[in-house]
């Protein structure tokens, strides 16, 4: 909807050049480490090496560990029955299945649970804890889940069900009257407090077991999905979980994975974390969010290869019907827009029709398309629930909680809110927090920003770059993968890929020609064609197919360089503006000329009641102009068509490298030749 702010992020060349000398790094690699803070020359060492048995803190400097641990041998000392109680995403579904595995080794009397999203919703109840309790168990032990659960693990204690508690949720002031294992209690020792739900899991059977590399070796991996799936700082001890859990992935993978990889068209490359986080963790949650997730934690336990076939074939399946419903979401809102910008600053829609276990997905993919944060609301009945995502800037929290008086309930942080209230307040709801959104969000929050590592030139595209990133595996949050800036680059090609749903650009620049993916983007809407210059903001990595390595460049962003327009344009202007001078008849306007221009300006702006905005780059405009409307645009006719809108009061605008573009709603007919300088600045052409 908008052209995205470019911000590329600035290093101390001496500093930069300290740590290539050092430590014997490639520029790049010193740059990223100033870009996470990593300056002294004992964090990069231990950074880079990243060594598994030093990063592995002790587990009995969790807060309750030894009285978790003590509980557990006692309930399998007397022969009691045990319960794990999981959660139905990912990081729950393996926090599950690791301790699952780790108990049945040593009893027989061992059972699990996972309440159902659709019914049950998150963390314990008292129904599932009475049925548990019913069916002997007298030990609970919650996985990612538990540590706000106050009142419902007092209600387990009254029914003689004991519980122990390992989570990595934020705490509340009053914690459980039962063993709590939370890197995050306030009282905590423990130096890591980011692990995932099955990151604490991992430390608990690490405590049990008295042997932290050999728990490792044999639950590492699973740990590792969890880690990655639950988006937790790949730093400190999760990324040597991570790195060192996806070694083990490689080299043991359980069959339920090793199938989930071949379904998901991975089985040729290696693992990574994109690999998890873009193939096997939305085949593991699409069964809680559509199905039973309780095939996900089958799948992780089976070991016969063909039923973990036919499970990872189920879960395949649950991604598809995840995928339809997640886009009949996103169908039913733009029908809705009809093409248009939203009005308001805030997004909110609810429905009857929309499932439940979408709508968090569906409003993050919204949130991406149109530049404002969202909230989806999923009617059932006299109640509902609803799910939403922001964008940088906009504390989605905050913004809630001033709505919070409708509802029945809400939690989150701020970039994500789930909440539920009651039908009768939707409408007073939707009034309430659209006020208070178009009131405090700013049009600036609503500019998309991408943040480049560095500026790179045509040298970064070959495989030799790639590999020098290697260095700083395993990527994901807290070290993302390098996204960089290229400029000047020439455009040989434009071809439409994946049936036209996507663009592959064929780039140019100081005779290194490279291919790059523009995912999303059809070819016919590329304001871009042979022979421009165009800046890209970009990752560049390394893509496996049937073992053979190729160059992967994918645009994440696009834009003409600066030197796209043809200076003798902006000469023109400036010499008629400031010195008075005669335009040619090539930088002259017409009427039709101002209608191209609104009618592009109209079309793209993004509306708030009774104005609306574009923001964009002068190139920008004039190539959209041009390829829309067929119009002769340049630099000279951009500004004087804006000019001349601005006096008539269609429209104000402001130019620094973007322009600001403010459009009025206005019923009347304009004369141009009111203008005050319609005569010098129009064209001898009739039109």
């Amino acid at each position: 909807m908008t052209d995205e702010k470019w911000i590329v992020l600035q290093q101390d060349p001496n500093l930069v050049a300290r740590i290539q000398q050092e430590h014997l790094l490639p520029e790049a690699v010193a740059r990223l480490l100033c870009n996470r803070g990593l300056t002294e020359p004992e964090q990069i060492r231990k950074f880079l090496k990243n060594d598994l048995k030093t990063n592995l803190h002790d587990p009995f400097l969790l807060a309750d560990m030894d009285k978790a641990v003590a509980r557990v041998e006692q309930a399998i000392a007397n022969r009691e029955r045990i319960t794990v109680y999981g959660d139905y995403d990912v990081d729950g579904i393996t926090s599950t299945v690791i301790l699952y595995q780790y108990l049945s080794e040593r009893t027989e009397h061992l059972d699990y649970y996972i309440p159902s999203r659709m019914e049950e919703g998150y963390g314990l109840n008292a129904a599932a804890l009475e049925a548990i309790r019913a069916r002997g168990t007298t030990l609970l032990i919650t996985v990612d889940t538990g540590t706000t659960a106050v009142e419902e693990i007092a209600h387990a204690k009254e029914i003689g069900l004991d519980v122990v508690v390992t989570d990595h949720h934020e705490c509340m002031e009053a914690l459980p009257d039962c063993p709590v294992v939370n890197p995050k209690r306030k009282d905590s020792a423990y130096p890591f407090p980011e692990l995932a739900g099955v990151g604490v899991v991992f430390k608990f059977i690490s405590a049990c077991m008295k042997d932290s590399m050999e728990a490792f070796r044999r639950f590492g991996g699973i740990t590792a999905i969890g880690t990655i799936a639950d988006i937790m700082p790949i730093l400190d001890e999760n990324r040597s979980i991570v790195r060192y859990g996806l070694e083990n992935l490689q080299q043991n993978c359980p069959p339920g994975i090793r199938a989930l990889l071949r379904l998901s068209g991975s089985a040729d490359g290696g693992i990574d974390t994109n690999v998890i986080a873009y193939q096997i963790a939305p085949r593991m949650n699409a069964a809680g969010r559509i199905g039973d997730c309780k095939i996900s934690v089958q799948l992780l336990l089976e070991t016969d290869p063909q039923k973990a076939e036919e499970l990872a074939q189920n879960l395949c399946a649950f991604n598809v019907e995840r995928k339809e419903k997640e886009q009949q979401v996103v169908r039913d809102i733009d029908l809705i827009l009809a093409g248009h910008a939203p009005k308001n600053k805030i997004m909110v829609y609810a429905s009857d029709r929309w499932h439940n276990g979408v709508i968090g997905i569906a409003a993050s993919r919204l949130t991406e398309r149109y530049a404002r944060p969202c909230i989806l609301i999923c009617f059932d009945g006299d109640s509902a629930k609803g799910s939403a995502r922001s964008v940088r800037g906009v504390n989605l929290f905050e913004l809630v909680g001033q709505s919070s008086r409708y509802l029945e309930n809400f939690g989150g942080h701020e970039m994500a809110v789930g909440l539920t209230l009651k039908r009768e307040n939707y409408e007073q709801f939707l009034r309430d927090v659209t006020e208070n959104a178009d009131r405090s969000i700013s049009e600036d929050d609503l500019i998309p920003t991408c943040e480049a590592e560095f500026e790179v030139d045509q040298t970064a595209f070959s495989p030799d770059f790639v590999r020098e990133l290697g260095i700083l595996e395993p990527f994901g949050n807290g070290n993302p993968y390098p996204s960089v800036v290229a400029t000047g680059l020439k455009v040989l090609a434009v071809t439409g890929v994946g049936g036209g749903k996507h663009t592959r650009l064929t780039l140019e620049k100081n005779g290194v020609e490279f291919t790059a993916m523009w995912f999303g983007k059809p070819p016919e809407e590329a304001e871009y064609g042979e022979g421009d210059s165009v800046d890209i903001f970009c990752t560049i990595t390394e893509k496996i197919f049937r073992q053979k390595a190729s160059l992967n460049v994918t645009i994440r962003s696009i834009r003409f360089s600066e030197d796209q327009d043809d200076p003798i344009y902006q000469n023109h202007y400036h010499a008629y503006r400031n010195e008075g001078v005669s335009l040619p008849e090539d930088c002259r306007i017409n009427r039709n000329t101002m209608v191209a221009l609104y009618r592009y300006l109209t079309a793209t702006a993004l509306h708030n009641g009774k104005e609306s905005t574009v923001f964009r780059r002068p190139e920008t405009i004039i190539r959209a102009v041009n390829n829309r409307h067929h119009a002769n645009l340049n630099y000279c006719r951009l500004m004087l068509c804006l000019d001349t809108m601005q006096e008539l009061e269609l429209l104000r605008y402001t130019k620094d490298k973007f322009l600001s573009i403010t459009l009025f709603q206005t019923e009347k007919k304009v004369d141009l030749c009111k203008a005050h300088d319609w005569d010098k600045i129009s064209s001898a052409e009739k039109g």
